[in-house]
């Protein structure tokens, strides 16, 4: 039972590092656009600001207390902790990590949908679903992203340029 549950600790470990590399990989790719294309702003409405920071709050807190638990029970022997610290904090990386690869910018001649920088001008047959989704087609392949923290009369703006 102890060497099922060191493995289960084990992948859930790798799963943290691994969503912790693509939310880090996120942020720097955001830096680097915004330094080539200043015009680049986030493209979200009121609610999504309030969302993306109280989860910014929660990613952050969550992450510091599952490495204390996770210390604490390395340190006292509790084996409870441990797994409880590698749960909430493999837990709350895929879930930041999920919302933040749906963060949108918008610039001049630019969107940037998490990672992908996107030249209005390639875009084909953009369509903004009921549902809260917009899909187009970009280099041959659909894409699609959500739109439920996005200000949708901007980026309908700066699309429709």
């Amino acid at each position: 039972m102890l060497v099922v549950s060191l493995i289960l600790s084990f992948i859930l470990g790798l799963v943290f590092l691994w969503f912790t590399y693509s939310i880090v990989n996120i942020l720097v790719t955001f830096f680097r656009c915004r330094k080539q294309d200043h015009s680049l702003e986030l493209c979200l409405n009121t609610g999504g600001y309030i969302f993306y920071t109280i989860l910014t709050l929660v990613y952050l807190i969550a992450t510091v207390g599952g490495i204390i638990l996770i210390i604490y029970g390395l340190i006292t022997s509790n084996i409870s902790f441990f797994h409880n610290g590698i749960n909430i904090i493999a837990f709350i990386s895929v879930v930041y990590a999920y919302f933040a690869s749906t963060i949108v910018l918008v610039g001049r001649k630019n969107l940037m949908v998490g990672r992908m920088l996107i030249d209005y001008r390639k875009l084909k047959k953009v369509n903004y679903t009921y549902n809260n989704k917009v899909t187009f087609v970009y280099a041959q392949k659909d894409y699609s992203f959500p739109t439920r923290f996005i200000n949708k009369t901007k980026l309908r703006k700066m699309i429709s340029r």
